[in-house]
């Protein structure tokens, strides 16, 4: 194989690699806007030995409670939408309304410390899928 042939194989074998890393990153950032709706906002505010609390909001469907899911140590602990009672989020200009709050009763859990975490359930391809999107930030707690 001569040197010109050499040089045209490898910018083609460039060329190759290039398109495909260019394809995979369009199936990622698609695969991205299907499963996710960028306009959940929300914050994990209290966990403690009785409850877990926060608000969850889909500013781009303000009306809507949006389902949100609770679990500690990385199991599911129960479900519920974010419909309670909190004024400060319309005080805030977070919600349209004062109803986005969410409240869990925490499980019997043992002495020590652990992680309580909660999802917004969101739901895409006509409700085909359902995947799970982190409210905030995890909330470490102890108990003695």
């Amino acid at each position: 194989m001569d040197t010109k042939s050499r040089a045209r194989l490898i910018h083609l074998l460039i060329s190759k690699s290039t398109a495909e890393a260019l394809l995979i990153a369009a199936v990622a950032v698609s695969f991205y806007f299907a499963t996710t709706n960028l306009n959940l906002r929300g914050v994990l505010d209290k966990a403690d030995r009785q409850i877990v609390s926060g608000w969850a909001v889909d500013e781009g469907n303000p009306g809507a409670r949006v389902e949100v899911q609770l679990y500690i140590d990385d199991r599911f602990v129960a479900d519920a939408p974010a419909d309670k009672y909190r004024p400060d989020l319309s005080e805030a200009k977070r919600a349209q309304d004062d109803w986005h709050g969410f409240h869990f009763q925490t499980p019997q859990l043992s002495p020590g410390d652990h992680e309580a975490r909660v999802y917004a359930v969101h739901a895409s391809g006509g409700g085909a899928r359902r995947t799970l999107q982190l409210i905030g930030k995890p909330y470490r707690f102890r108990l003695e």
